[in-house]
C-alpha cells in the first residue's frame, strides 16, 4: 500500500497492560493507546478501544483508568471466565491509521470478538465499508469466503456471512464478520486480487 496526497503526522503510542485474578476468573489486557497526534484521530481511536474494552462509560483518558474500568466491568458478570484482550496498531502511513483488537473469553469454550478500525487522518472518522468497497454486499461476502482460509463458520455459502466492520493494513483488506463461536472473525482479503471491486480515493486510502 502506499499513501497519497498530503501526509499527516504520525501517531505515537503506549502499550498499557492490566492482569488481574479474582477466584477462578482472570482478566489480562495489553493495549496500545495512542499519545500523540491530530487530536480528532487520538479522540476517534481512543473512543473506539473503550468501546472495545467495554469502557465507554469512562469520562477520564487515562490508560489506566480505562483498563480498570474495563476489567471492574467485566468482574461484575460474576462469572468464573478467563478474558484475555490484545488491541495494537497494525498499520499506519500518511492517510490514515489501523488498529486491531481481539478479545477472547474461556470458559467451557473459547468464545471470540476481533475488530478492525481504519481512520481518517483528514477528519479522524473511522472508515466505512461503503468507502473501501466499490461493490455491492453480495460480491463482499463472495470474496470474505474465498479468503476465510482456516475461521470456522457456521454457514454453508457466502449469503450466511454478515460483513460488519472493514479496514486496510499493507497489503490485505479486513473485514470482520460473525463466525463459529465468534461475534466477529476478522476475514483478510489480498489487496492487489481485488482492487476491480475497491474504490479508489484522491487522497489514497491504499
Amino acid at each position: 500500500m502506499c499513501a497519497h496526497g498530503m501526509a499527516q503526522d504520525f501517531l505515537s503510542t503506549k502499550t498499557t497492560t492490566l492482569k488481574k485474578t479474582s477466584g477462578k476468573a482472570s482478566y489480562n489486557a495489553s493495549v496500545e493507546f495512542p499519545t500523540d497526534g491530530d487530536a480528532r484521530v487520538l479522540t476517534q481511536v481512543t473512543q473506539w478501544i473503550k468501546t472495545v474494552l467495554e469502557a465507554d462509560e469512562y469520562s477520564g483518558n487515562d490508560f489506566q483508568g480505562i483498563l480498570q474500568k474495563s476489567c471492574d466491568t467485566f468482574f461484575g458478570y460474576g462469572e468464573d471466565w478467563k478474558r484475555s484482550i490484545t488491541i495494537e496498531r497494525d498499520y499506519e502511513d500518511g492517510q490514515i491509521v489501523t488498529f486491531v483488537s481481539r478479545v477472547t473469553d474461556t470458559d467451557e469454550e473459547k468464545w471470540v470478538a476481533e475488530d478492525c478500525a481504519s481512520f481518517s487522518k483528514r477528519d479522524g472518522h473511522r472508515i466505512t465499508l461503503d468507502e473501501i468497497f466499490l461493490c455491492d454486499e453480495d460480491d463482499i461476502k463472495y470474496l470474505m469466503w474465498e479468503y476465510r482460509d482456516d475461521i470456522a463458520l457456521d454457514v454453508d455459502d457466502p449469503a450466511g456471512l454478515a460483513p460488519m466492520n472493514g479496514g486496510f493494513i499493507d497489503g490485505w483488506i479486513l473485514v470482520t464478520s460473525p463466525a463459529h463461536n465468534a461475534t466477529s472473525r476478522t476475514f483478510r482479503l489480498r489487496y492487489e486480487e481485488i482492487t476491480s471491486y475497491l474504490r479508489r480515493h484522491d487522497g489514497g486510502y491504499y
